[in-house]
């Protein structure tokens, strides 16, 4: 191995260990590699590789996705939501739990982020479960692993984000999340009905004194009326084929707008603060995407990935096995990283060795995407937790946190490793939404 793939490889892992924000990390071993190695005249290449990543069209639908949960989490939707699914489902044993995962699954069609869902239900969901007398660890995991569906179910920032380094559609990512995404929901909802079936104590169900009249049941439909609309804009807009992802987010963030308007919940304290925290989540992200850049550039110029690929081939390993391999690999880095340095450190060295491989592209990159999502629940480091940590009530530490996230890492890795036995199943969808 040269020396420069070396000082890569081993100033990566020391400059992030220390604590160093990744897309400095990224930068900093990129330009001294680039000095020592290529000569300072060769800094010009990461130059060209900021300018180059800043103009893809795809990115542009970031900050308008962004925008567009903003508005949600200010026009109180996610209220509204949790009161439908809570009044239907909250008599039954489990059914505020149920609920939770529900109204994270409709949260994530609508914002793309698992941040949103996560910190609403935090809010909103788990204090009621907790005061229903909910077990700790059966109140928090729907939050934790409904929160995690956002990414998944589109529209997805990271699909965008892992669209525009591999070439692969944004819109086609988007068709084939949505059922694997309502499947993981699905599957979630079922294992509450069991545990709760099997010990009602977890999740006792609300008194039928205080069980909401059939009148009621039906008065609340209302109130997901603006989210159906919502949601078959921006994703109708796209399969329809009269708008790109980019202008569905755009579509998207306008109909957010004006449903915060119609709420009275929209003034110019809102607006601005709105206004703001899209601009901190695009200019966060737009660094990390630099920083991204910089270290592609340079897995280009040392040639790291035909390395890698070298190793491979002299493994033997394709098909199934090499799936597996490179989901082994996202997994444990998703224990320490966020969704979307991995995208950046790894997707540039393993897509020359997945296109040269038996494997259908599109589905093992639909499959990674899935995979970054588990990541953001796994111990020890999984960013939904820190999320809810942020607004938890009392009693909700770290640990009841990763006894309550076991059991949907399991199924999440169980449906994972079914979609990887059988991908020709995920591309079917995805395929004649877009007329592939």
């Amino acid at each position: 191995m040269s020396p420069e793939i070396m000082i890569l490889l081993v100033g990566l892992v020391v400059l992030m260990a220390v604590g160093i924000p990744i897309t400095f990390a990224l930068m900093s071993v990129a330009s001294v590699i680039l000095i020592i190695f290529f000569g300072p005249a060769q800094m010009n290449v990461l130059n060209a590789a900021f300018v180059n990543q800043m103009q893809s069209e795809s990115l542009l639908a970031i900050p308008m996705f962004a925008l567009m949960a903003s508005f949600l989490q200010t026009s109180g939707i996610g209220s509204d939501i949790y009161e439908f699914f809570h009044k239907w489902m909250g008599g039954i044993n489990g059914g505020l739990a149920m609920a939770t995962v529900a109204t994270t699954a409709v949260i994530a069609a609508m914002s793309g982020v698992a941040a949103t869902a996560t910190i609403m239900m935090g809010l909103i969901a788990l204090p009621e479960m907790l005061n229903r007398g909910y077990d700790k660890p059966l109140a928090t995991g729907p939050v934790l692993a409904g929160g995690c569906l956002g990414p998944i179910i589109p529209p997805s920032t990271i699909m965008i984000i892992m669209a525009s380094y591999t070439g692969v559609s944004a819109g086609w990512l988007f068709a084939g999340g949505v059922i694997p995404g309502v499947g993981l929901a699905i599957l979630f909802i079922i294992y509450i009905g069991i545990r709760c079936a099997i010990n009602p104590k977890l999740g006792p169900g609300i008194p039928k004194s205080e069980r909401p009249s059939w009148g009621e049941k039906l008065r609340v439909f209302r109130k997901v009326i603006a989210p159906i609309v919502i949601i078959v804009l921006v994703l109708g807009c796209i399969y329809a084929g009269v708008a790109t992802p980019t202008e569905a987010a755009g579509v998207g963030a306008f109909a957010s707008m004006v449903y915060a308007l119609i709420t009275r919940k929209l003034n110019f304290k809102n607006l601005r603060g709105s206004l703001i925290q899209t601009m901190e989540v695009s200019a966060m992200l737009m660094w990390i995407l630099m920083g991204g850049a910089a270290y592609n550039s340079l897995v280009n110029i040392t040639r790291l990935s035909d390395v890698v690929a070298a190793a491979f081939q002299s493994a033997h390993l394709d098909g199934l096995p090499l799936m597996l391999l490179i989901f082994a690999l996202f997994f444990v880095m998703g224990m320490f990283l966020d969704t979307t340095p991995i995208i950046m450190i790894a997707i540039p060295i393993l897509l020359p060795i997945i296109r040269s491989s038996s494997l259908d592209v599109n589905a093992t990159i639909l499959i990674l995407c899935i995979t970054l999502c588990l990541g953001q629940i796994t111990p020890p480091f999984g960013i939904n937790m820190f999320y809810l940590q942020g607004v938890a009530p009392p009693g909700i530490d770290t640990k009841v946190m990763y006894k309550a996230v076991i059991p949907y890492v399991i199924i999440f890795t169980v449906a994972l490793l079914f979609m990887m036995i059988f991908p020709e199943l995920i591309v079917i969808f995805p395929n004649a939404a877009m007329g592939y």
